[in-house]
């Protein structure tokens, strides 16, 4: 057994300076049905506002390689077999988002909901599929079985699995070191990898092994999980960049039927040509009626005509909690009967024909700091001292917070972990400055008091 991993190859990266691969990860590398990242947005919508942001999954999952790697040497450095997990890590982190489609996240929405309807995210099913197929279980079964790597992802390895898609896991650090960076957004991106990664230990919870951060690195892991929060609400979610995955959602809508892409999905063949370039080209030199609204959305998309935020509220899940109902009917039952119905009501009284409907897009569930996402991840603190609870040295992130008097000072007592959801409505840009005049008439005075939050945004 060597001692340490035999790299033979060398990438560049912006982020980590020199990633070196092994001879297997180097060939899974350079397959057809991997290289297809290099064509699939990290970001989707976001290069809209920030035109920097065209990474693709490809460096992502390169970068997530590199970090799952720091952590299960880090992690498992006392092991006999420490070369191996290491290895077992690196092959589980490159392959993770392997199963993306062209847009990400909107391929899933549109076309994996149709192809996997009973699949939350279809491009993890769709990924298991693909480590099963000729194209990959042949190099993967050199080192192991593609249920391993499975049982990564899916947190039946209870150890590997959040040093790679845990709350502070390789990918999550990745995406905000790589997407802050790309973005010009560093000031939320700053995160001390080396810090947080060389204070990771396995301890007992409960007499059962679990991944831990060190008690004194708290603030860096604060300082990660505020920084995440506010490249969400200002990247991921700013308002321009939604409205680019809305026309994008419409795009992939359109064109699911003509282009067979649920059947071109399914074949992996042809899934492994199909990326943003080629489908986006596809469409637009396409002459077929059956596409001439997908030709029309890619238009917009080249013009950056896109549709125009009229309305934003912030939802927050105790009120959908009190009233009985989920986030998701909530913020859809606020667009329409707050701002959505009196608009339309107003255009009928005045003889005002608004051509387009508009569209509700609501957010993930957002926090600054939530516990939860440790607890179940299988993550937890180590105090080697007993600072924070007596008698024991671990401890969930929940008994940190409220012990942690300066968080609870600055944030509030329960602020900085209640749950909320920006709910918009999106109108036609050819009719949002009519709607904007109309809502400016008719808006209720109570709302006055409550501040635009968009103006706060980038």
């Amino acid at each position: 057994m060597r001692d340490v991993l035999n790299f033979v190859r060398t990438i560049r990266d912006p982020i980590y300076d020199e990633i070196r691969m092994t001879e297997l990860e180097n060939r899974i590398i350079d397959s057809p049905i991997f290289q297809r990242l290099r064509w699939i947005s990290q970001l989707s919508g976001v290069r809209q506002v920030y035109p920097s942001a065209t990474h693709s999954r490809f460096t992502h999952s390169v970068g997530v390689m590199y970090l799952a790697g720091k952590y299960a040497e880090e992690v498992f450095r006392e092991d006999d077999d420490v070369v191996e997990k290491t290895q077992l890590a690196r092959l589980a982190a490159l392959l993770h988002d392997i199963g993306h489609g062209p847009f990400s996240h909107t391929y899933d929405d549109v076309v994996f909901k149709r192809v996997y309807p009973d699949a939350p995210h279809g491009h993890d099913v769709h990924r298991d599929k693909m480590i099963k197929s000729d194209s990959l279980r042949p190099t993967i079964e050199e080192f192991t079985k593609p249920q391993a790597l499975m049982d990564i992802w899916e947190g039946k390895n209870y150890l590997l699995h959040p040093l790679i898609q845990g709350a502070l896991g390789a990918d999550r650090l990745d995406f905000m070191l790589r997407d802050s960076f790309f973005a010009g957004t560093l000031h939320f991106g700053i995160i001390a990898v080396n810090r947080i990664i060389n204070n990771t230990t396995i301890q007992k919870h409960l007499d059962k092994d679990a991944i831990h951060y060190n008690w004194k690195c708290l603030d860096d892991i604060y300082s990660s999980l505020i920084g995440r929060f506010f490249e969400y609400k200002n990247v991921y979610f700013h308002k321009t960049s939604r409205a680019a995955d809305i026309t994008i959602h419409e795009m992939l809508r359109e064109a699911c039927g003509p282009l067979n892409l649920i059947e071109r999905t399914h074949d992996l063949d042809e899934y492994t040509y199909l990326n943003e370039y080629s489908l986006v080209g596809e469409i637009f030199s396409s002459k077929s009626e059956e596409l001439a609204k997908a030709r029309s959305l890619v238009k917009d998309l080249f013009n950056r005509r896109l549709y125009k935020s009229v309305f934003e509220k912030i939802i927050d899940e105790s009120t959908a909690e009190n009233l009985g109902i989920t986030v998701e009917g909530l913020c859809k039952l606020t667009a329409e009967e707050s701002f959505i119905k009196k608009v339309e009501q107003y255009c009928n009284e005045n003889n005002i024909v608004l051509e387009n409907k508009m569209k509700i897009d609501s957010t993930y569930k957002l926090s600054t700091i939530n516990e939860q996402e440790f607890q179940a991840s299988n993550i937890y603190i180590y105090d080697p001292y007993n600072r924070i609870k007596f008698g024991t040295n671990s401890f969930t992130l929940n008994e940190a917070l409220n012990t942690t008097t300066y968080i609870t000072t600055f944030s509030g007592p329960k602020a900085y972990r209640s749950l909320f959801t920006l709910v918009r409505v999106y109108a036609n840009p050819d009719e949002a400055d009519t709607i904007k005049k109309i809502w400016d008439e008719i808006r209720p005075k109570a709302d006055d008091k409550e501040p635009d939050v968009s103006v706060t945004s980038y």
